[in-house]
């Protein structure tokens, strides 16, 4: 990652990540970065209230600044927008909240929407109720990362990470070898450090690299920003097709920040979205501004179906791939995992849904 070096070019500042999750505690080193925020659940109305602990964790390795010995995150200069769905632990015990809290960030000054947090089914009416909101995002030109989850599963359906528009982030550890818990499957679009902390954690890095780099292009879109991140990742091999473990490979914003590598390209085309991206220009669904996206189909696999049932079907293989170190970027890798593991992150059991 080479932190230090890429503090000298950007630090975030003047980008701001709305993180949907469990709330955010104003901590001695969010202080100057934590905006106002809303909660969408009923059983708090204070966004700045976090009884998991979650949201405060993805916040601090975003944007921490390290103040009074506190985790310093990866783009310390960003600003966090804090978006409350769930008081207790859990994800998706009711829908409303986090479409809600996605909307709202896709209306709001946020550039980038964390979600680490997801669930394996949904039925009809959530998927499409989720799907209308990440379409939203998507036309107002904002990126959406989401954690690829923590079940160590080959599969196709993982929500909102498997969903049209969304970037779903896998983990790897320090040295670089992808996770054993790391689920995996086509929808895989990038990886990141994840380890002590899941796929959250991984996320969470990914959207605070997407903001080192917006901070320093503030003229690029969204499709630019996501291009050289792609272009730039570390994978032992490239082709077209990206990875089932890796997606298209580890982040590394300092490849684009220090080094100066990557195209930015269209400012108009998505570099991995462009089926997607057409269907919205062709969606006659009424505009964001009435609350609605455009929808871009049926999912890849039916909506509403867990990991029992994808394993019934031959979509997850249960034993996982086999573990293996994909033999770049693991130095590049350690700066950050350095950083990360400056606090201890409470593993998620494998059978939560949230990560």
């Amino acid at each position: 990652m080479n932190a230090s070096g890429l503090w000298k070019v950007s630090k975030g500042k003047g980008v701001t990540v709305a993180v949907i999750d469990s709330g955010v505690k104003p901590t001695p080193g969010l202080t100057g970065r934590l905006l106002p925020g809303k909660s969408f659940t009923s059983k708090s109305s204070d966004a700045h209230e976090d009884v998991d602990g979650h949201g405060t964790e993805m916040a601090a390795l975003i944007a921490g600044s390290g103040t009074g010995n506190s985790l310093r995150g990866l783009a310390p200069e960003a600003k966090i927008l804090p978006l409350r769905t769930h008081v207790e632990e859990g994800f998706f015990s009711s829908h409303e909240p986090i479409i809600e809290a996605i909307r709202y960030a896709a209306r709001s000054d946020a550039r980038i929407i964390n979600i680490s947090q997801g669930v394996s089914g949904v039925d009809d009416e959530t998927y499409t109720a989720l799907q209308d909101a990440i379409d939203e995002a998507n036309k107002r030109g904002k990126l959406v990362f989401a954690s690829a989850g923590n079940q160590g599963l080959k599969t196709k359906t993982h929500y909102p990470a498997s969903m049209p528009g969304v970037v779903a982030v896998g983990a790897v550890d320090e040295t670089g070898t992808v996770a054993d818990f790391s689920n995996h499957g086509p929808y895989l679009t990038l990886s990141a450090p994840g380890v002590p902390g899941g796929t959250s954690q991984a996320s969470a890095i990914a959207s605070a690299s997407a903001a080192l780099i917006w901070a320093e292009h503030p003229d690029w879109t969204h499709h630019q920003v996501l291009r050289v991140m792609i272009e730039t990742t570390g994978r032992s091999q490239r082709g077209e097709e990206p990875s089932m473990y890796l997606g298209h490979g580890i982040v590394r914003p300092a490849q684009v920040l220090v080094d100066g590598d990557g195209d930015p390209g269209p400012a108009d085309v998505s570099p991995i979205f462009s089926k997607y991206y057409a269907s919205l220009e062709a969606s006659k669904s009424p505009s964001p501004e009435d609350g609605k996206g455009g929808n871009e189909g049926p999912p890849t696999a039916k909506p509403g179906r867990d990991s029992e049932q994808a394993v019934a079907q031959g979509e997850t293989d249960g034993g996982g791939p086999p573990w293996t170190a994909i033999g770049v970027g693991a130095a590049a890798l350690v700066a950050v995992a350095a950083v990360v593991t400056a606090v201890a992150f409470r593993r998620r059991a494998q059978a939560q849904p949230r990560y």
